[in-house]
Order: structure tokens, then sequence, then C-alpha cells
């Protein structure tokens, strides 16, 4: 079978799991704020990803599974305080500012975090950000809040146990009669897709936190260590099976909103 027509059918097995489940009593679905400035995906996967019972369980993992792995890493890394780290503390006070975070989450410099990185971890009710040191020593300030507000930009969109449904399906799939028949019928592409959405809208957190594409530009060149250029096809294809996407896509999709502000201004 052709992957396009193997594709079509998949999908839309799971765009009827999806009506099964928006149109039941018994999966009511959760009320969410969608962020002013969300990348405007229109993906499969949200009504079922949103609803209150799939949400349940994902948290109910995530604080079994993860607690442990939480609790070491805030016993071997560093809170910021304004006290140790008075420079990043007033960073951070800045990008909660400009994204109007009210409920601000914990951040960690940690060693687990190799290179150039952060990372946001926990659950929606008790977030962390963790940050590498190299990241915090060696980033001009604009990239490094570029950082910081992408990961925020994950905690505001409520979606961190998501991130974990890509190691659960199996799981999900044996353990559950409920879950099951809807996970059989989401494929991987799809999934990604889903992700690759939450991450431009982390994008656009991280630049309305930062201010300037240009620092995007820079951390991203810095990252991939070439420069900046347009994505081939086949680039472009293998970017599907992805969870992150390209940067040359990011760039490209910030680009984009950048535009539509100044049009909503004028």
């Amino acid at each position: 079978m052709p992957f396009t027509e193997g594709y079509k059918i998949l999908k839309s097995k799971a765009q009827q799991a999806v009506i099964t489940v928006k149109a039941s009593k018994f999966f009511p679905k959760m009320k969410r704020t969608t962020l002013p400035y969300a990348y405007p995906c229109k993906n499969y996967l949200d009504p079922i990803l949103s609803n209150e019972i799939v949400h349940s369980a994902l948290q109910l993992f995530v604080d079994t599974n993860c607690k442990k792995q939480i609790q070491n890493i805030k016993s071997t890394g560093q809170l910021v305080t304004k006290d140790n780290y008075p420079q990043f503390y007033n960073l951070l006070q800045s990008c909660y500012k400009s994204l109007n975070v009210e409920e601000v989450p914990e951040v960690y410099i940690t060693g687990k975090l190799k290179g150039i990185n952060a990372l946001s971890v926990g659950t929606d009710s008790a977030p962390l950000i963790l940050v590498s040191s190299k990241s915090v020593v060696g980033l001009p300030e604009g990239e490094l809040k570029f950082m910081i507000g992408h990961e925020l930009g994950h905690i505001l969109q409520k979606n961190l146990m998501c991130h974990t449904i890509k190691g659960l399906l199996d799981n999900l799939n044996r353990k559950s009669d409920v879950f099951g028949p809807i996970v059989s019928d989401i494929i991987e592409v799809p999934l990604n897709q889903w992700y690759r959405c939450a991450e431009y809208t982390a994008d656009r957190a991280g630049l309305i936190c930062c201010g300037s594409i240009s620092h995007v530009k820079s951390l991203f060149t810095r990252l991939s260590n070439s420069a900046m250029r347009p994505n081939n096809q086949i680039e472009k294809y293998f970017e599907l099976s992805n969870i992150h996407p390209l940067y040359n896509s990011r760039i490209e999709m910030l680009e984009q909103f950048v535009l539509s502000q100044q049009k909503d201004i004028v």
C-alpha cells in the first residue's frame, strides 16, 4: 500500500475516534484558554490530548514516574534566586512580565543538561525550568531570553504532560481498554505535527520575551553550527518524523508571525 494511501486511511480512523470522543458525554473536554500568540494548528489530535480523562491519566503517570527524577534534579541543581544569580533572576522577571506569567515556575541551573540547553519539566501544576550552566554563563542576554521565553511558552500552553505521550503510546495501548482503540489509530507523523505546533507557539513566546528575531537567528546559528539557509525537499520530508521543527522552519514561522503582528498594528 502506498505511504500516502495508508496515511490517509489511518488519519481517517483517528478523525473518527476524535468525533466519538467529542460527542461522548463520558469524555468531557477540558476548557483551555488559548494564548493570544498561539500558532494556529489545525491538528485533529487536540480534542484527544485536551480531554479531561486523558489529561488526568497523563498527570497520574507523570506524578508516579517522574517524581524521583525531579527530586534528584532539585537536589543536585541550584535554584535561581535574587541572591545567588541576581542578573539571571532579573532576566527571568523581565520574561515573566513580557508573557504575563502569573504563577512563576521554579528555575534550576543544573549540570545534568550539557552544552547550551534548557528544558521545561514536571506537571502543569508544578512546572520546572532547567537551564544548563553553559547557557547562563555563555549566552548573550537576548539569546538567553529567547531560550527562557521558549520554555515558558511550553508551560503556558499547559502541555508539559503531553510531551510524555510519545513514550506512553505502547503502554496505554496495552493497559487501557478505553484509550487503546484511540491510541492504536494515532500514528507518529500527525503526533509529531502536534508537537511541532507546540514548538512554534513556544518560539513565539520566546520572541516576545527577547524582543528581536535577530537574537533567535543568532542562537539557532550557534546551535546548528552553520548559517541559516532554506530547507531542501528532502529535509522537509524528514522533518515529518521529528518532534522539533528544523531551525530554518522555525525562523520562517517566526518571520511570518512578525509580519502578521506588523499588519495588525497598521
